[in-house]
This record gives C-alpha cells, structure tokens and sequence, in this order.
C-alpha cells in the first residue's frame, strides 16, 4: 500500500512553486497562504494605510501568479514576492509624496493578545503603543529609506537580498538602512 500523498500544504516553497508554474492554482494558493501576512507588514511598513497595503499585497499577489512562469529559482520565491510587493508600496508611496508634504496618520497596530494565561494585557498594550509610535516614525521617512528598513529589519533581508529586490546596489542598500536606522533610532528615543 503507497503512502497517501502530502496535503500541498506540506510541501516546501520550490515544490509549491514549482507545481504553480506547472498550472496547479492550489499550489499557488498555498503560497498566498504562507506569504501574505509577511507582505501585508512589508506594505503597511511602508504605507501606513490598512486598505492601500491590502489592494498592493493583492496586485502584487496578481503580478506574481502572472509572471510565476519567469521565476528561474523557485527557491527565491520568498525574496521574490517581497521585491514585487515592496516596490509597488514603494511606488505608491512616492506618488503620495509628489502630491503631499503631510504624513499619513499611523492606523492602529494591534498586537494580537495571546489567548493563554500568560497574556498580559498591559504588555499588549505597550507594544500597541511602540507600533504606532514606530509607524508615525516611518511615515516620516523617506519611502525608498522606508522600503530598505522593512525590507532588512522586518522581513529579514539580507543587504544582498534588499539590493537585488529594490533594484539598487549593495552599496545603497548599506547606505540607506545606515540612515533609516539613524532616523528610527533618533524618533524612537523615549522608547529604549
């Protein structure tokens, strides 16, 4: 008797992939499944707008299962959808600077409270108030600045990995993340 097959759910990004550019949407919901959240933070990082970070994390979605075919390493899937969701963020908010100088209000970012025991309301709501502190911070900053620090200090980029998703050198990349590091740093004062 063989084995019953694993759920999709179960299998790696490449294998995912892999099947997605085969023409398994299944495959492909999967994916969605495991990376939306990681680019809901990446877009709303560099938004600061609940709905508008909704609508990039679906185009970039869209762009991905269009353009899956062009993947040549399924195994850069996770850098891949975070340079196709951090640029349409990033893009975006270019636009919203060209036609305003005022900074976006920071929704609120509600920590979800862990239902156990050891939740600690008071805790929760600390961190709430840093994230919204940290959200005001980086809707202050300069979008391509803003992309490199979400990119690198959220998502866990390497500089190698930021450069090659915004399209710059390693250089800028290390410049870039070196300044918005000194403006978190430099507005997040009281909170250290």
């Amino acid at each position: 008797m063989t084995p019953a097959p694993s759920p999709p759910g179960e299998y790696p990004d490449r294998t995912l992939v892999l099947r997605a550019q085969d023409g398994d949407p299944d495959a492909f919901d999967v994916l969605i499944d495991r990376h939306q959240g990681r680019l809901f933070r990446i877009a709303y990082l560099v938004l600061g707008d609940r709905q508008d970070s909704e609508d990039v994390v679906q185009e970039s979605l869209l762009t991905a299962w269009k353009r899956l075919h062009l993947l040549d390493d399924p195994d850069a899937v996770r850098s891949w959808l975070s340079q196709i969701c951090s640029r349409r963020a990033t893009d975006i908010a270019r636009r919203r600077a060209r036609r305003s100088t005022d900074a976006q209000p920071p929704e609120l970012l509600n920590v979800h409270r862990d239902e156990g025991p050891r939740s600690d309301p008071a805790q929760t709501t600390v961190v709430n108030a840093q994230m919204q502190a940290l959200a005001r911070v980086l809707g202050t900053m300069d979008p391509d600045l803003r992309s490199c620090w979400t990119l690198r200090e959220i998502d866990g980029m390497s500089y190698r990995e930021v450069a090659s998703a915004l399209d710059i050198t390693e250089s800028t990349a290390r410049g870039r993340l070196a300044r918005a590091r000194t403006h978190v740093i430099e507005y997040m004062k009281e909170w250290r």
